[in-house]
Order: C-alpha cells, then sequence, then structure tokens
C-alpha cells in the first residue's frame, strides 16, 4: 500500500496487486463517517474495482469522494 495524495479531507492510498492491476483505498481524515457497503472500518473504504494503472486507481478514488459527497445533498432533496 502506497500513501498517496490527501483529496478533501481523505487520504487516498493505492496498491498493486500480483495480477499487475490496481486498487485504492481512502481513509477519512477527521470525524468517522457512516459504515457503507464498501467500507472496512469507520475510517476506511476500500474503492470499488481493480484498474490497469495507479493513477487510474487513485482517479475513480477521487470520483468515488466526490460522488460520496453528492449522495446525501441528492437524497435531501428528494
Amino acid at each position: 500500500m502506497t500513501e498517496g495524495v490527501v483529496y478533501k479531507e481523505h487520504r487516498i492510498h493505492s496498491s498493486r496487486l500480483p495480477s499487475g492491476l490496481w486498487l485504492s483505498m481512502i481513509v477519512k481524515l477527521g470525524r468517522r463517517q457512516v459504515m457503507n457497503r464498501d467500507s472496512l472500518t469507520a475510517t476506511v473504504t476500500r474503492v470499488p474495482g481493480e484498474h490497469d494503472s495507479e493513477e487510474e486507481a487513485i482517479q475513480v478514488a477521487k470520483r468515488y469522494i466526490d460522488e460520496a459527497e453528492i449522495r446525501p445533498l441528492a437524497e435531501a432533496a428528494d
């Protein structure tokens, strides 16, 4: 697991699998978040999917964080 960038109060970690594909996990900095189906703990979430490059894994993690911010706002508007 490599320690990557901090993005919107999350630290993104990436790791190369024996298959050569990459995965990413995000760690919420600060207060704990609500557990969801991708949560490993209250602060660690595995981003779904395996990716061809580390850069792709990090970009997908950033989109996952962005979408997680939007979801509660959309649900409140319904």
